[in-house]
C-alpha cells in the first residue's frame, strides 16, 4: 500500500466531571486525529492525545510534528506488515511519542482493514471483551467516597484511586475510609502519579497491609529508577511502573535493575502498537504482568488501546475507563468502535478499529 495523503483534524472532547491527578486536572481535551489515505482506497485512522505533563506533547506540537515533519517523509512511501518505514519515521524527531503513536496506530488500522479483520484479530487476539476498573480522581475524602459508591453501584468491580497530593496521614485515611465503606470487598489499584518520596511511599504502604490492594502505580518520580526499586524492595504490595516506562529500553532497564513488579503500557507513551508489542513480549519473557492504560484518550486512541490490550496474554489488567468519562452519553458505536456497559468494553466485529472516518 502506498501513502497518497495524510491529514489532521482536531476533535474536541469534554469530560462529564473534572479528572484530577497529582500531575494535572483535565476537564476537556482536544484530540488530534490523523487520517492516512492509501492508493487502494483504504484510510487508516489514529489519534494523538495532548498530555504535556506526561509526554510533553501539546495540541500544537502534535500537529506540527505530523504536518511539518512526518507527512513530507511519509508521502508516496509503501507500507507492509513489517512497518520498517515506521521505524525510520520515528527517528526523525526525539520524544513526540503521541504523534508517533497516532501514525503507528493508523498504519495498524489500515493493515487490519486490508486483511478485513478487526484489529485485535489482526494482532492475533481472540477475545473482544474486557473489563476495566474506574478511576476515582483526587478530591476531598467525602467527594471520593461519594464517587466511589456511585461507580460500584453502577457495576464497576474494581476501583483505581488517585492519590499523591495530600500529607501522608490524609493519603492513608482516604484509602482506609474507602475500604471501610466497602467492608474490604472491593479491590483497589492505587496511583500516586509520582507524588511521594520513597520514604513516604513505604510508610504509606506499610499502613495498608490489611487492605485489598492489587498494586501501587508510580509512587515516585519517573526518572528516579533507584527510588522505584527502593519502594519495590521495601513492600510486599506489587509496584507498577507507569511514567517510568515509555520505551523498550526503559522496560529492559526496569527489568534488569529489578525496579518494579508490573508494567503499565500506554500507547501514547510507547509511540504506538509496534513498540507496545515489543514491551509486552519482553515483559512476558521475564514474568512481568502488564496493564494497558490510557491518558484521557479520544475515540480512536482508546479503541487502539483496547484492541492492543486484547491481543496479548502479557496483559492482565485493564485501565480503559475513559469512555465512561466522556460527556456525550449513549455514543454511537460506530463513532467509538465499541459497545459499552458499566465496566465493560466490547469491540466491534468490523475491520480495523471499527471507527468511521
Amino acid at each position: 500500500m502506498k501513502i497518497k495523503e495524510l491529514e489532521t483534524k482536531v476533535i474536541p472532547i469534554r469530560l462529564n466531571a473534572p479528572f484530577k491527578t497529582a500531575l494535572r486536572e483535565v476537564r476537556a481535551v482536544n484530540v488530534v486525529r490523523v487520517m492516512i489515505y492509501f492508493d487502494n482506497g483504504l484510510v487508516g485512522i489514529g489519534e494523538a492525545t495532548p498530555s504535556q505533563a506526561i509526554t510533553g506533547d501539546t495540541q500544537e506540537s502534535i500537529t506540527k510534528a505530523i504536518e511539518e515533519v512526518f507527512r513530507p517523509f511519509l508521502l508516496e512511501k509503501e507500507i507492509d506488515e513489517k512497518l520498517e518505514v515506521l521505524d525510520e519515521m520515528k527517528q526523525l524527531l526525539k520524544g513526540n511519542s503521541s504523534p508517533k503513536a497516532a501514525i503507528d496506530n493508523a498504519f495498524f488500522d489500515a493493515l487490519a482493514k486490508k486483511a478485513k479483520l478487526p484489529l485485535y484479530r489482526y494482532l492475533s487476539g481472540d477475545e473482544k471483551k474486557l473489563e476495566t476498573d474506574f478511576t476515582i480522581s483526587i478530591a476531598s475524602r467525602e467527594q471520593m467516597l461519594t464517587q466511589a459508591k456511585q461507580k460500584v453501584t453502577a457495576g464497576f468491580k474494581t476501583l483505581k484511586i488517585k492519590l499523591g497530593l495530600d500529607p501522608v496521614e490524609e493519603e492513608v485515611a482516604k484509602l482506609r475510609s474507602l475500604n471501610d465503606c466497602f467492608h474490604g470487598k472491593i479491590p483497589f489499584r492505587i496511583d500516586a502519579n509520582q507524588g511521594w518520596t520513597k520514604e513516604e511511599a513505604v510508610q504509606i504502604l506499610d499502613s495498608w497491609q490489611d487492605i485489598p490492594i492489587e498494586f501501587v502505580e508510580q509512587p515516585v518520580k519517573a526518572h528516579d529508577f533507584e527510588a522505584l526499586k527502593y519502594v519495590t524492595d521495601h513492600t510486599d504490595i506489587p509496584i507498577m511502573a507507569d511514567e517510568s516506562l515509555f520505551s523498550f529500553a526503559d522496560a529492559k532497564k526496569l527489568i534488569d535493575d529489578h525496579c518494579c513488579d508490573l508494567f503499565n503500557i500506554k500507547l501514547m507513551k510507547s509511540t504506538g502498537i509496534k513498540e507496545g508489542q515489543a514491551i509486552a513480549r519482553l515483559a512476558k519473557a521475564n514474568g512481568i504482568d502488564c496493564m494497558v492504560g490510557s491518558m484521557i484518550e479520544g475515540y480512536a486512541g482508546l479503541a487502539a488501546a483496547a484492541h492492543f490490550a486484547l491481543s496479548t496474554d502479557a496483559v492482565r489488567y485493564y485501565d480503559l475507563d475513559v469512555p465512561f468519562m466522556w460527556e456525550t452519553k449513549h455514543l454511537d458505536s460506530s463513532i467509538i468502535g465499541m459497545q459499552l456497559s458499566p465496566g465493560k468494553l466490547t469491540l466491534l466485529d468490523k475491520p480495523g478499529l471499527g471507527i468511521n472516518e
